[in-house]
Protein backbone atom coordinates (compact mmCIF):
# COMPACT_ATOMS: atom_id res chain seq x y z
CA UNK A 1 0.00 0.00 0.00
CA UNK A 2 1.44 3.55 -0.69
CA UNK A 3 2.16 6.21 1.88
CA UNK A 4 -0.52 8.31 1.08
CA UNK A 5 -2.89 5.29 1.58
CA UNK A 6 -1.76 4.47 4.94
CA UNK A 7 -2.01 7.81 5.60
CA UNK A 8 -5.90 7.93 4.38
CA UNK A 9 -6.52 4.37 5.87
CA UNK A 10 -5.21 5.96 9.65
CA UNK A 11 -7.59 8.90 9.14
CA UNK A 12 -10.68 7.34 8.29
CA UNK A 13 -9.99 4.58 11.37
CA UNK A 14 -10.01 7.94 13.56
CA UNK A 15 -12.98 9.30 12.10
CA UNK A 16 -14.33 5.89 13.22
CA UNK A 17 -13.21 6.12 16.65
CA UNK A 18 -14.53 9.42 16.61
CA UNK A 19 -17.97 9.27 15.31
CA UNK A 20 -18.58 5.91 17.54
CA UNK A 21 -16.81 7.34 20.67
CA UNK A 22 -14.62 4.91 21.46
CA UNK A 23 -11.86 7.91 21.53
CA UNK A 24 -12.78 11.55 22.53
CA UNK A 25 -11.61 14.38 19.96
CA UNK A 26 -8.48 15.38 21.20
CA UNK A 27 -6.38 18.90 20.46
CA UNK A 28 -4.29 16.87 17.80
CA UNK A 29 -7.22 16.02 16.01
CA UNK A 30 -8.32 20.27 15.80
CA UNK A 31 -5.11 20.75 14.28
CA UNK A 32 -5.09 18.28 11.85
CA UNK A 33 -6.54 19.90 8.61
CA UNK A 34 -5.98 16.51 6.56
CA UNK A 35 -8.51 14.84 9.03
CA UNK A 36 -11.02 18.00 8.94
CA UNK A 37 -11.00 17.76 4.98
CA UNK A 38 -11.55 13.74 4.69
CA UNK A 39 -15.07 14.14 7.01
CA UNK A 40 -16.47 15.72 4.26
CA UNK A 41 -15.45 12.71 1.48
CA UNK A 42 -16.61 10.17 4.17
CA UNK A 43 -20.62 11.86 4.86
CA UNK A 44 -19.40 12.56 8.89
CA UNK A 45 -19.17 16.13 8.67
CA UNK A 46 -22.28 16.48 10.88
CA UNK A 47 -21.28 13.97 13.43
CA UNK A 48 -17.71 15.54 13.95
CA UNK A 49 -18.19 19.09 14.12
CA UNK A 50 -21.08 18.22 16.65
CA UNK A 51 -18.52 16.98 18.69
CA UNK A 52 -16.00 19.63 18.17
CA UNK A 53 -18.31 22.26 19.09
CA UNK A 54 -19.55 20.17 21.93
CA UNK A 55 -16.27 19.30 24.07
CA UNK A 56 -15.58 22.49 25.91
CA UNK A 57 -12.27 22.11 26.69
CA UNK A 58 -10.74 21.40 23.43
CA UNK A 59 -8.12 24.05 21.59
CA UNK A 60 -10.64 25.60 19.15
CA UNK A 61 -9.86 29.17 18.31
CA UNK A 62 -12.76 31.43 17.93
CA UNK A 63 -13.59 31.72 14.14
CA UNK A 64 -13.64 28.00 13.90
CA UNK A 65 -16.09 27.39 16.44
CA UNK A 66 -17.93 30.42 14.47
CA UNK A 67 -17.49 28.85 11.04
CA UNK A 68 -18.12 25.38 12.40
CA UNK A 69 -21.42 26.97 14.20
CA UNK A 70 -22.43 28.59 11.00
CA UNK A 71 -22.14 25.09 8.82
CA UNK A 72 -24.59 23.25 11.31
CA UNK A 73 -26.55 25.43 11.10
CA UNK A 74 -26.81 25.05 6.92
CA UNK A 75 -27.19 21.17 7.79
CA UNK A 76 -29.58 21.92 9.80
CA UNK A 77 -31.68 24.07 7.55
CA UNK A 78 -31.01 21.82 4.40
CA UNK A 79 -32.11 18.72 6.30
CA UNK A 80 -35.45 20.74 7.01
CA UNK A 81 -36.08 21.80 3.32
CA UNK A 82 -35.20 17.58 2.64
CA UNK A 83 -38.13 16.57 5.60
CA UNK A 84 -39.97 19.29 4.39
CA UNK A 85 -40.29 17.89 0.29
CA UNK A 86 -40.22 14.61 1.26
CA UNK A 87 -43.21 14.80 3.74
CA UNK A 88 -45.35 16.83 0.40
CA UNK A 89 -44.03 14.10 -2.06
CA UNK A 90 -44.99 11.15 0.36
CA UNK A 91 -48.65 13.05 0.77
CA UNK A 92 -48.77 14.08 -2.88
CA UNK A 93 -48.20 9.58 -3.87
CA UNK A 94 -50.36 8.65 -1.30
CA UNK A 95 -53.13 10.79 -2.37
CA UNK A 96 -52.75 9.43 -5.79
CA UNK A 97 -52.82 5.77 -4.38
CA UNK A 98 -49.42 5.39 -5.15
CA UNK A 99 -47.26 2.98 -3.17
CA UNK A 100 -43.96 4.58 -2.54
CA UNK A 101 -40.97 3.26 -0.29
CA UNK A 102 -38.87 5.71 0.49
CA UNK A 103 -35.10 4.26 0.80
CA UNK A 104 -31.74 5.26 2.09
CA UNK A 105 -31.03 9.13 2.93
CA UNK A 106 -34.43 10.69 4.89
CA UNK A 107 -36.03 7.01 5.94
CA UNK A 108 -32.60 5.80 7.26
CA UNK A 109 -31.91 9.47 8.53
CA UNK A 110 -35.35 9.79 9.93
CA UNK A 111 -35.21 5.82 11.34
CA UNK A 112 -31.98 5.53 12.97
CA UNK A 113 -30.26 9.32 13.74
CA UNK A 114 -33.32 10.40 15.98
CA UNK A 115 -32.22 13.92 17.67
CA UNK A 116 -29.17 13.58 15.45
CA UNK A 117 -31.01 13.51 11.86
CA UNK A 118 -30.06 16.92 10.80
CA UNK A 119 -26.00 15.80 11.09
CA UNK A 120 -26.19 13.34 8.58
CA UNK A 121 -26.24 14.97 4.53
CA UNK A 122 -28.46 13.95 2.57
CA UNK A 123 -27.73 14.43 -1.33
CA UNK A 124 -31.57 13.33 -2.34
CA UNK A 125 -34.49 11.44 -2.17
CA UNK A 126 -34.77 7.91 -3.31
CA UNK A 127 -38.06 6.52 -3.76
CA UNK A 128 -38.99 2.98 -4.93
CA UNK A 129 -42.58 2.88 -6.77
CA UNK A 130 -43.74 0.24 -9.09
CA UNK A 131 -42.90 0.59 -12.62
CA UNK A 132 -46.64 0.21 -13.46
CA UNK A 133 -47.31 3.61 -11.34
CA UNK A 134 -44.01 5.47 -12.54
CA UNK A 135 -46.03 7.69 -15.07
CA UNK A 136 -48.63 8.58 -12.35
CA UNK A 137 -46.06 9.15 -9.83
CA UNK A 138 -44.02 11.57 -12.57
CA UNK A 139 -47.43 13.42 -12.92
CA UNK A 140 -47.86 13.99 -9.18
CA UNK A 141 -44.42 15.22 -8.79
CA UNK A 142 -44.63 18.32 -11.65
CA UNK A 143 -48.01 19.07 -10.13
CA UNK A 144 -46.52 19.77 -7.26
CA UNK A 145 -43.51 21.92 -9.34
CA UNK A 146 -40.36 19.08 -10.01
CA UNK A 147 -39.42 18.83 -12.70
CA UNK A 148 -37.31 16.04 -15.08
CA UNK A 149 -33.54 16.21 -15.61
CA UNK A 150 -32.53 16.51 -19.11
CA UNK A 151 -30.10 13.65 -18.98
CA UNK A 152 -31.86 11.43 -16.31
CA UNK A 153 -35.37 10.83 -17.06
CA UNK A 154 -36.07 9.16 -13.42
CA UNK A 155 -34.39 12.40 -11.78
CA UNK A 156 -36.43 15.48 -10.89
CA UNK A 157 -35.98 18.05 -8.98
CA UNK A 158 -37.11 21.38 -7.92
CA UNK A 159 -34.92 24.03 -6.93
CA UNK A 160 -31.86 22.15 -4.96
CA UNK A 161 -34.09 19.15 -3.71
CA UNK A 162 -33.54 16.36 -6.30
CA UNK A 163 -35.78 13.39 -6.56
CA UNK A 164 -34.56 10.05 -7.88
CA UNK A 165 -37.11 7.71 -8.83
CA UNK A 166 -36.47 3.90 -8.76
CA UNK A 167 -38.87 1.46 -10.10
CA UNK A 168 -36.09 -1.49 -8.94
CA UNK A 169 -33.79 -1.21 -5.73
CA UNK A 170 -30.34 -2.31 -7.13
CA UNK A 171 -29.90 -0.91 -10.40
CA UNK A 172 -30.18 -3.28 -12.96
CA UNK A 173 -31.25 -0.95 -15.28
CA UNK A 174 -27.87 0.32 -15.54
CA UNK A 175 -25.69 -2.78 -15.68
CA UNK A 176 -27.79 -6.20 -16.26
CA UNK A 177 -25.83 -8.79 -15.41
CA UNK A 178 -26.06 -7.36 -11.52
CA UNK A 179 -29.89 -9.27 -11.97
CA UNK A 180 -27.23 -12.41 -11.05
CA UNK A 181 -25.87 -11.11 -8.06
CA UNK A 182 -28.86 -10.84 -5.89
CA UNK A 183 -32.75 -12.25 -6.13
CA UNK A 184 -33.90 -9.15 -4.32
CA UNK A 185 -36.39 -7.29 -5.83
CA UNK A 186 -38.96 -4.37 -5.62
CA UNK A 187 -41.76 -7.11 -4.47
CA UNK A 188 -39.32 -8.44 -1.88
CA UNK A 189 -39.59 -4.48 -0.45
CA UNK A 190 -43.19 -4.60 -0.78
CA UNK A 191 -44.07 -7.72 1.25
CA UNK A 192 -41.98 -7.01 4.08
CA UNK A 193 -42.82 -2.73 4.14
CA UNK A 194 -44.57 -1.52 7.15
CA UNK A 195 -47.37 0.99 7.56
CA UNK A 196 -45.78 3.50 9.34
CA UNK A 197 -45.21 7.27 9.66
CA UNK A 198 -42.16 8.86 7.88
CA UNK A 199 -41.63 13.01 7.94
CA UNK A 200 -45.14 13.23 9.69
CA UNK A 201 -46.89 11.56 7.05
CA UNK A 202 -48.26 8.04 5.99
CA UNK A 203 -45.49 5.37 4.68
CA UNK A 204 -44.38 2.64 4.44
CA UNK A 205 -41.44 1.38 6.33
CA UNK A 206 -38.50 -0.75 4.91
CA UNK A 207 -38.63 -4.05 7.59
CA UNK A 208 -34.62 -4.67 8.45
CA UNK A 209 -35.01 -8.13 7.23
CA UNK A 210 -34.71 -6.52 3.59
CA UNK A 211 -33.52 -3.10 5.25
CA UNK A 212 -30.00 -4.44 6.36
CA UNK A 213 -29.10 -6.55 3.69
CA UNK A 214 -29.87 -3.93 0.96
CA UNK A 215 -27.58 -1.29 2.83
CA UNK A 216 -24.90 -3.68 2.76
CA UNK A 217 -25.52 -4.06 -0.50
CA UNK A 218 -25.72 -0.39 -1.65
CA UNK A 219 -22.29 0.25 0.41
CA UNK A 220 -20.55 -2.30 -1.66
CA UNK A 221 -21.83 -1.21 -4.63
CA UNK A 222 -20.06 1.93 -4.20
CA UNK A 223 -16.78 -0.03 -2.75
CA UNK A 224 -17.34 1.16 0.99
CA UNK A 225 -16.32 4.43 -0.12
CA UNK A 226 -17.65 6.66 3.09
CA UNK A 227 -18.20 6.32 6.44
CA UNK A 228 -21.19 7.33 6.79
CA UNK A 229 -22.72 4.24 4.66
CA UNK A 230 -21.01 1.76 7.32
CA UNK A 231 -22.48 4.00 10.61
CA UNK A 232 -25.74 3.16 9.21
CA UNK A 233 -25.18 0.05 8.98
CA UNK A 234 -23.81 0.22 12.85
CA UNK A 235 -26.82 2.03 13.97
CA UNK A 236 -29.44 -0.88 11.73
CA UNK A 237 -27.92 -3.25 13.51
CA UNK A 238 -27.42 -1.94 16.90
CA UNK A 239 -30.84 -1.63 16.76
CA UNK A 240 -31.59 -5.28 15.30
CA UNK A 241 -29.72 -6.69 18.23
CA UNK A 242 -31.95 -4.93 21.07
CA UNK A 243 -34.84 -6.12 19.25
CA UNK A 244 -33.59 -9.12 19.04
CA UNK A 245 -34.01 -10.09 15.25
CA UNK A 246 -30.88 -12.12 14.11
CA UNK A 247 -33.01 -14.93 13.26
CA UNK A 248 -34.97 -13.20 10.55
CA UNK A 249 -31.91 -10.87 9.29
CA UNK A 250 -29.95 -14.31 8.76
CA UNK A 251 -33.05 -15.38 6.53
CA UNK A 252 -33.08 -12.48 4.25
CA UNK A 253 -29.07 -12.51 3.99
CA UNK A 254 -29.35 -16.21 2.86
CA UNK A 255 -32.32 -15.72 0.64
CA UNK A 256 -31.29 -12.72 -1.43
CA UNK A 257 -28.03 -14.42 -1.41
CA UNK A 258 -25.92 -11.31 0.27
CA UNK A 259 -23.77 -13.12 2.18
CA UNK A 260 -20.44 -11.71 0.83
CA UNK A 261 -21.75 -7.69 1.29
CA UNK A 262 -23.09 -8.40 4.48
CA UNK A 263 -19.72 -10.34 6.15
CA UNK A 264 -17.44 -7.61 4.75
CA UNK A 265 -20.16 -4.55 6.17
CA UNK A 266 -20.98 -6.37 9.48
CA UNK A 267 -17.54 -7.49 10.34
CA UNK A 268 -16.11 -3.86 9.72
CA UNK A 269 -19.05 -2.11 11.93
CA UNK A 270 -18.77 -4.79 14.79
CA UNK A 271 -14.86 -4.20 14.87
CA UNK A 272 -14.60 -0.44 14.47
CA UNK A 273 -17.21 1.30 14.65
CA UNK A 274 -19.55 -0.55 17.60
CA UNK A 275 -21.85 -2.32 16.04
CA UNK A 276 -23.16 -5.49 18.21
CA UNK A 277 -23.15 -8.04 15.91
CA UNK A 278 -23.36 -11.87 17.07
CA UNK A 279 -19.92 -13.87 16.22
CA UNK A 280 -22.55 -16.49 15.55
CA UNK A 281 -23.79 -14.53 12.36
CA UNK A 282 -21.01 -13.78 10.67
CA UNK A 283 -20.05 -17.56 10.87
CA UNK A 284 -22.86 -18.39 8.98
CA UNK A 285 -22.67 -15.85 6.25
CA UNK A 286 -18.70 -15.92 6.18
CA UNK A 287 -18.16 -16.61 2.07
CA UNK A 288 -15.45 -18.77 1.08
CA UNK A 289 -12.64 -17.03 -0.01
CA UNK A 290 -9.41 -17.29 -1.84
CA UNK A 291 -6.01 -16.18 -1.65
CA UNK A 292 -6.36 -12.75 -3.00
CA UNK A 293 -9.71 -12.42 -1.67
CA UNK A 294 -8.82 -12.17 2.15
CA UNK A 295 -6.20 -10.15 1.50
CA UNK A 296 -8.55 -7.86 0.20
CA UNK A 297 -11.10 -8.72 2.82
CA UNK A 298 -7.91 -7.74 5.15
CA UNK A 299 -7.04 -4.64 3.92
CA UNK A 300 -10.44 -3.75 4.06
CA UNK A 301 -10.66 -4.37 7.54
CA UNK A 302 -7.01 -1.77 8.03
CA UNK A 303 -9.49 0.62 7.06
CA UNK A 304 -8.46 1.07 3.00
CA UNK A 305 -10.12 2.05 -0.10
CA UNK A 306 -9.59 -0.06 -2.50
CA UNK A 307 -10.08 0.91 -5.98
CA UNK A 308 -12.58 -1.21 -8.22
CA UNK A 309 -13.71 -3.55 -4.65
CA UNK A 310 -17.25 -3.43 -5.73
CA UNK A 311 -15.87 -4.91 -9.52
CA UNK A 312 -14.31 -7.49 -8.29
CA UNK A 313 -16.60 -8.95 -5.14
CA UNK A 314 -19.62 -8.52 -7.68
CA UNK A 315 -17.98 -10.85 -9.96
CA UNK A 316 -17.40 -13.42 -7.31
CA UNK A 317 -21.53 -13.19 -7.06
CA UNK A 318 -21.60 -14.01 -10.30
CA UNK A 319 -23.38 -17.69 -10.56
CA UNK A 320 -20.61 -19.31 -12.58
CA UNK A 321 -17.37 -18.21 -14.97
CA UNK A 322 -19.47 -17.41 -18.35
CA UNK A 323 -22.11 -15.16 -16.32
CA UNK A 324 -18.67 -13.31 -15.38
CA UNK A 325 -17.53 -12.73 -18.26
CA UNK A 326 -20.95 -11.25 -19.16
CA UNK A 327 -20.58 -9.00 -15.74
CA UNK A 328 -16.64 -7.93 -16.90
CA UNK A 329 -17.92 -7.26 -20.52
CA UNK A 330 -20.95 -5.20 -19.45
CA UNK A 331 -19.00 -3.53 -16.75
CA UNK A 332 -16.51 -2.40 -18.90
CA UNK A 333 -18.38 -1.62 -21.98
CA UNK A 334 -21.61 -0.89 -20.81
CA UNK A 335 -25.21 0.15 -22.96
CA UNK A 336 -25.34 3.02 -25.38
CA UNK A 337 -27.13 4.99 -22.68
CA UNK A 338 -25.09 4.49 -19.59
CA UNK A 339 -22.00 5.28 -21.87
CA UNK A 340 -23.88 8.23 -23.12
CA UNK A 341 -24.53 9.57 -18.83
CA UNK A 342 -21.02 9.20 -18.00
CA UNK A 343 -19.75 11.17 -20.51
CA UNK A 344 -22.51 13.63 -20.66
CA UNK A 345 -21.24 15.58 -23.53
CA UNK A 346 -19.09 15.88 -26.92
CA UNK A 347 -18.86 12.56 -28.77
CA UNK A 348 -19.86 9.58 -26.35
CA UNK A 349 -18.12 6.86 -28.33
CA UNK A 350 -14.75 9.02 -28.37
CA UNK A 351 -14.55 10.72 -24.82
CA UNK A 352 -15.89 7.37 -23.51
CA UNK A 353 -13.20 4.79 -25.04
CA UNK A 354 -11.05 7.77 -23.91
CA UNK A 355 -12.02 7.08 -20.09
CA UNK A 356 -12.30 3.75 -19.39
CA UNK A 357 -8.97 3.35 -21.28
CA UNK A 358 -7.45 5.65 -18.79
CA UNK A 359 -9.34 3.72 -16.31
CA UNK A 360 -8.06 0.31 -17.56
CA UNK A 361 -4.10 1.15 -17.62
CA UNK A 362 -4.88 2.40 -14.32
CA UNK A 363 -6.35 -0.97 -13.07
CA UNK A 364 -3.63 -2.92 -14.86
CA UNK A 365 -0.96 -1.33 -12.76
CA UNK A 366 -3.00 -1.42 -9.78
CA UNK A 367 -3.04 -4.95 -10.30
CA UNK A 368 0.55 -5.70 -11.16
CA UNK A 369 1.58 -3.69 -8.17
CA UNK A 370 -0.91 -5.67 -5.78
CA UNK A 371 -0.09 -9.16 -7.33
CA UNK A 372 3.86 -8.07 -6.69
CA UNK A 373 2.98 -7.23 -2.96
CA UNK A 374 1.25 -10.85 -2.37
CA UNK A 375 4.22 -12.56 -3.77
CA UNK A 376 6.52 -10.92 -1.44
CA UNK A 377 3.79 -11.98 1.53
Amino acid sequence: MASSNIKRASLRQRLGEIIADVRPMSDADVGNVELLNLVIEEGVQGLVWQKMTGVSDLNINHDMKASLTARLHEMNLRYLRMQHACGRILATLHQSNIQVICMRGVAVTEMLYAEKAALRPISDIDLLIDERQMLDAKQALWDIGFRPDSQYSNIYARGDIPIDLHHEPLGIERIRTWEHLTPLRIDDFLKYAQEGELVGEESLLLHPRVNLPYLCFHALKHSFERLIWLYDIALLANEVDQSDQWDEILEGIQEYKLERPCFYALSYVKEHLGAQVPDHVLEIIRPKMGFVERSLFRRFMKHEIIPFLAERLFARMQPDFSHRLHFWRETIYPRYEVRKQMVQSGCVKCNFIRKRLKQLIKAAWLFVKEGVSLIRV
